[in-house]
């Protein structure tokens, strides 16, 4: 038996997710695809355009064997906790031989490279972190520049200027780079390949053509003209979605949420949320007083030092809860459970082999008593739902009510 895990988003599932999927099988040999997928929150501090179990399905669709969601804890964490969330889940899991990921440097030799130096953090790193840190730069640009200076100042010949502009410079690779230094701070066994991005590049906000990023399918989501960017059931399962009042889910939704609590919170409750430092609670307290709309908030509380995505994921964090307090006890202790969105005939199988070797709970039917390990889950979900136009599908815990998509 021969697997390969993957860490997606699917927001939504498209043709270039389709020649990800594709090469992987090829590269890797495999036999079977697990995919890590976020829930309903994404990375970059919003909702999922489309639902989870919707986005099961398009994967299991395109020949994922088995999604288990990425907590959310996970899920809506900057690059380094995503990725060891992610890598966490694949690894508890002891039957995955490989991983395989997406990069726009498409080379596994110089994102090791990149990434022992994050993981090892030499001292003359450190001290470059720490002074970009204090010069009022965000920690991503801090970091950013430390390894460039501590990688030419190395004057390592196999490394060039160019190479290391690339590889710290896209989202793509800082994420591969994370992928692989989670792998070396858990000791994994897994065995990570990567593939070169092509064509649209992450950010990309313009279609083009057959392979476009997910960025710009979300720009143009009522447009009929993303259907040459899908699959057809992936088409088919947005417009269902759509028909029903579910979709599209975006960070507007919930202005008046967000607004409402941070106007009502106090100054000691916006302070405890997770990346909140520094005194940056006084400026979304008066942010929140000031602003009419989810963006204009955003515009008045973005800095050199504090970044459109990381205030998204603090605004997301005071709905949540997710506060300092709440981060440490529970990113760093240990994987908790593993919960199961959806399977194929195959995925059924890998299910059987995983109970004999996983030694922490597999959530398939969740139930009542599931509320103790889905606790934030069941959070996030009751949240997005307030999104959705058709008041029929508001109601609460539909985490501990939803079986798992089976193909």
């Amino acid at each position: 038996m021969s697997v390969t895990g993957i860490i997606v988003e699917y927001n939504p599932l498209h043709n270039g997710h389709i020649y990800h999927i594709n090469k992987t099988k090829q590269i890797t040999g495999c036999q079977y695809i697990i995919a890590v997928m976020s829930g309903n929150f994404v990375q970059r501090g919003e909702p999922a355009i489309i639902n989870k179990w919707a986005r099961a399905r398009a994967a299991l669709l395109s020949g994922i064997d088995l999604v288990i969601e990425l907590p959310t804890i996970f899920s809506i964490s900057s690059a380094e906790g995503f990725a060891f969330g992610a890598i966490s889940v694949l690894n508890s899991l002891g039957i995955v031989d490989n991983i395989c990921f997406g990069s726009e440097v498409g080379d596994i030799d110089k994102l090791f490279y990149i990434s022992k130096i994050l993981y090892q953090e030499p001292e003359e790193y450190r001290l470059m972190l720490k002074k970009y840190i204090k010069s009022g730069l965000s920690y991503p640009a801090a970091r950013q520049y430390s390894l460039y200076k501590y990688i030419i100042d190395k004057n390592d010949v196999n490394v060039n200027t160019k190479d290391i502009e690339k590889l710290i410079n896209n989202p793509n690779n800082i994420l591969s780079i994370e992928y692989i230094k989670a792998l070396l701070t858990l000791n994994s066994n897994i065995k990570p390949y990567t593939i070169k991005r092509i064509i649209s590049s992450y950010n990309d906000e313009k279609l083009s053509g057959s392979i476009s990023s997910a960025t710009s399918i979300r720009k143009n989501f009522y447009n009929d003209i993303i259907k040459n960017s899908l699959p057809q059931y992936s088409y088919e399962i947005i417009e269902e979605e759509k028909i029903n009042g579910r979709a599209p889910i975006i960070i507007d939704d919930f202005s008046n949420i967000i607004l409402y609590k941070l106007r009502t919170e106090g100054l000691d409750y916006i302070s405890s949320i997770l990346d909140v430092t520094e005194g940056l609670e006084y400026k979304i307290k008066k942010a929140s007083e000031d602003s009419n709309s989810i963006n204009e908030l955003i515009k008045n509380i973005k800095s050199k030092r504090y970044t459109e995505s990381r205030i998204k994921r603090i605004l997301i964090y005071s709905l949540l809860g997710i506060t300092k307090e709440y981060w440490k006890n529970n990113m760093n202790s240990a994987l908790k459970y593993i919960r199961i969105l959806g399977f194929n005939s195959n995925g059924k199988k890998l299910l059987r082999e995983i109970k004999t070797k996983c030694n922490i709970p597999i959530i398939t039917n969740p139930s009542p008593k599931d509320s103790i390990f889905l606790d934030m889950d069941i959070r996030a979900t009751d949240l997005y739902v307030l999104g959705y136009k058709n008041i029929l599908y508001k109601y609460a815990k539909q985490d501990l009510k939803t079986p798992p998509v089976i193909i």
